[in-house]
């Protein structure tokens, strides 16, 4: 407990601070009786200034009839309202931690006043031995039949549907008209229908494809499946309905052949062999970034377990997991959808959302602390000129909406923003190294900076 009588509001103010689990201090903020006696009677003069009081002249009930009249308790409530934050104010300016967030308000006393406030502070990092730290790097190996997969793949979009004049095949394109029931219940109707028709699936009932398999175009049959026990109408659940199809239409997919026509279709490559060696160069591509994200994530990983104390207030989970909220929502909103459109479907609320998400926005607090802590210890900066260049970089690609950007990235939070993202790629890049025992001996580091510089 840290006691610091408090010399800057003119008041006998005594401040002392109780530190808690979670970098979080209670914060004591205590007035001497003669001062919280004088609150007490300005908020009286302001209330009877305000309101009229029978018997008084506005602004001339004595605090005796104030306090009759509207009672102890909400006079003092007015009194914590009108004077609370700046006792607040004061009180952080006495304290020895460094906020992360706004304090709350947890309890008052009065007779003698004891105002305590729970105040987040900001995180703490003891990363241990973090340069020892070493993670194995092992990109997946680009086999040919990854190649040959692409290769189908390809065939696929830029193959065609044909009417064919056969019975209906696992793999097989139909049209068709569908009619079932349960009992009195209609569970299907659904004419002119396109569908796939693929082995053990379950849509629109369990068993409906295999029963299409042999079909011609033009027949039409009847049989028998069973309703789901989980189905929603639960008066048709697990019970037998009685199906009707007639089969419209059989196609088949008529893929291009393997050649050079296809290569030369599907790009700029003269010959079979030369998408070949290109698609292995993109699979490649692919799969060394693939392996890079998951490789930063496991360097991590690595230095989270290995830290010596990662200690965080809750609020900064809460403020991470609506981060994440928010970029989910932005995501959604990118594809035409809202988000509460989303959380309706999967039968959420936003608070169970937020739920769900607070694990692993917790994951991604504790690594963005560790590359912050790496930054600080490695004495990684930002220098303005990169900063400006990152900013010129950033406006240029938003095309019509530059300006609006450049208005936004050349406010001092912009700048900060865009700096801070900077400051953890280069901390990123700093903790590959580290686990790949890359890092630069000194003397060399200017020279790695120059040629990254380049």
């Amino acid at each position: 407990v840290v006691e610091r009588p408090d010399r800057k509001v003119g008041i006998d103010m005594k401040v002392t601070t109780e530190r808690l689990d979670n970098c979080q201090v209670n914060v004591f903020i205590e007035l001497e009786a003669k001062e919280i006696d004088g609150k007490l009677r300005q908020t009286a003069r302001k209330i009877s200034r305000e309101f009229a009081m029978p018997g008084y002249r506005k602004g001339r009930a004595p605090y005796h009839a104030v306090i009759r009249i509207f009672g102890r308790e909400a006079v003092q409530q007015e009194t914590l309202e009108n004077f609370g934050n700046d006792l607040y104010d004061a009180a952080l300016e006495e304290v020895e931690y460094e906020p992360f967030d706004v304090g709350s308000l947890e309890e008052v006393e009065w007779e003698p006043f004891r105002m305590t406030v729970l105040l987040p502070i900001q995180p703490e990092v003891e990363l241990g031995d973090y340069g020892a730290v070493r993670v194995s790097f092992e990109p997946e190996e680009v086999t040919d039949e990854r190649i040959d997969e692409y290769l189908h793949n390809l065939q696929q979009e830029h193959g065609q549907w044909v009417p064919v004049e056969r019975e209906a095949a696992i793999g097989d394109q139909v049209v068709l008209d569908m009619h079932g029931q349960a009992g009195e219940e209609e569970v299907l109707n659904n004419e002119g229908h396109e569908m796939l028709l693929v082995s053990d699936v379950t849509y629109p009932l369990p068993g409906f494809h295999e029963e299409i398999v042999g079909m011609s175009p033009g027949e039409e049959k009847t049989f028998t499946l069973t309703m789901p026990e989980d189905e929603e109408e639960e008066e048709v659940a697990g019970r037998e309905a009685e199906v009707t199809v007639r089969l419209h239409t059989v196609r088949e997919e008529d893929l291009p052949p393997l050649d050079d026509d296809l290569a030369m279709m599907v790009g700029d490559y003269d010959t079979l062999e030369d998408l070949k060696v290109g698609v292995r160069e993109n699979l490649e591509t692919d799969a060394l970034q693939h392996a890079e994200a998951e490789y930063l994530e496991k360097v991590l990983d690595a230095m989270v377990e290995g830290a010596d104390r990662i200690e965080y207030p809750p609020k900064a989970v809460d403020q991470e997991t609506e981060v994440v909220m928010n970029q989910m929502e932005r995501n959604l909103a990118a594809s035409g959808m809202q988000l509460d459109t989303f959380l309706n479907m999967v039968g959420k609320t936003r608070e169970m959302y937020k739920q769900e998400l607070s694990s692993s926005a917790e994951d991604r607090l504790k690594k963005r602390l560790v590359l912050n802590k790496v930054a600080e210890e490695e004495g990684l900066t930002i220098e303005e000129e990169e900063l400006e260049e990152e900013i010129d970089r950033l406006i240029e690609a938003m095309g019509e909406q530059a300006e609006s950007m450049r208005a936004l990235l050349e406010t001092p939070g912009g700048k900060e923003s865009v700096s801070q993202d900077l400051l953890v790629s280069r901390a990123q890049q700093r903790v590959v190294e580290i686990a790949k025992g890359e890092v630069p001996a000194e003397g060399e580091e200017a020279e790695v900076e120059a040629a990254e510089t380049e």
